[in-house]
């Protein structure tokens, strides 16, 4: 595995990318980064090109405000199809958590021929009946996550993560490590709360509005029964509202199964993406 970092319509954008064959997309959640996937990352390269980049103003890339009149959730979707555009991805499957489910189901909406089918872990949004976020789950989210970014240790970082872990000796610790030099960066916690304050907002709210029945890719739902993000049973109620989507979920499991459990996530992901092939990037 190895980071580099390309040019996306102006902003220096960081990913990891690992392995050769069909190409998969991994995009984090919210206030994270792409090290978010580093459990899961060594052992889908095994079989899979993998590409995980940072979001604008997340990990080490670049912030940009969104445009006036724009939402963060379509300003954050764009940067990941335009990412694919520059390293050459014709069309993946492509993973989300938490926001980053969000953002790829947008992105199917947008741009359909770049997504061959779809991962939504640990995200209830995209089969919820309202289809989207819930004010309240973001202003939670910000409260732990600017915690951290506001009095920066490798502790601060560490217990951010527990807090939505089932168990909290889970919380990854490298990843944690890292978020010590990511959150010292002098722009990443306005950045995270002008997104966040964005997508709380009621704002032209019908433009990321997500209505399951127009998901159309194969779609795996995978999730923690214990996530305190993602409503276990909203998503058991609603995920066949998806055409082809199938439902795994992870007992003794918070908002991180990729993290929590990651040989158990790799092995249900590669399942997935071999019975659901896309064509190779050009």
């Amino acid at each position: 595995m190895r980071a580099s970092f390309v040019d996306v319509e102006g902003v220096r954008t960081r990913y990891y990318h690992a392995g050769e064959g069909d190409p998969v997309m991994l995009v984090h959640g919210f206030g994270i980064s792409a090290d978010n996937w580093c459990r899961v990352i060594p052992t889908l390269a095994t079989e899979f090109s993998v590409y995980a980049p940072d979001l604008i103003g997340h990990g080490f890339t670049e912030w940009r405000a969104p445009p006036v009149g724009t939402r963060p959730e379509r300003h954050l979707t764009r940067h990941v199809g335009r990412f694919m555009d520059a390293v050459g991805i014709k069309r993946a499957a492509v993973f989300g958590t938490s926001l980053g489910g969000i953002l790829v189901t947008l992105l199917h909406f947008e741009r359909p021929d770049l997504v061959g089918s779809l991962g939504l872990v640990g995200i209830d949004v995209p089969m919820s009946p309202t289809g989207v976020v819930n004010p309240e789950t973001i202003k939670a989210a910000m409260t732990n996550g600017a915690k951290a970014m506001g009095d920066v240790t490798y502790a601060s970082c560490l217990k951010r993560m527990a807090n939505i872990c089932f168990d909290p000796m889970s919380s990854p610790h490298e990843v944690a490590m890292l978020q010590v030099t990511i959150y010292a960066q002098s722009d990443r916690l306005a950045a995270y709360l002008a997104l966040g304050n964005g997508m709380a907002s009621s704002e032209d709210i019908e433009t990321v509005r997500i209505v399951p029945e127009r998901i159309k890719p194969p779609t795996l739902v995978l999730t923690g029964r214990e996530d305190i993000r993602a409503d276990i049973k909203v998503i058991e109620a609603n995920y066949r509202r998806i055409d082809n989507a199938e439902l795994v979920v992870f007992d003794r499991c918070g908002h991180l199964p990729h993290l929590e459990h990651p040989e158990k996530f790799s092995a249900v992901a590669l399942d997935f993406l071999r019975r659901h092939r896309v064509a190779k990037a050009a």
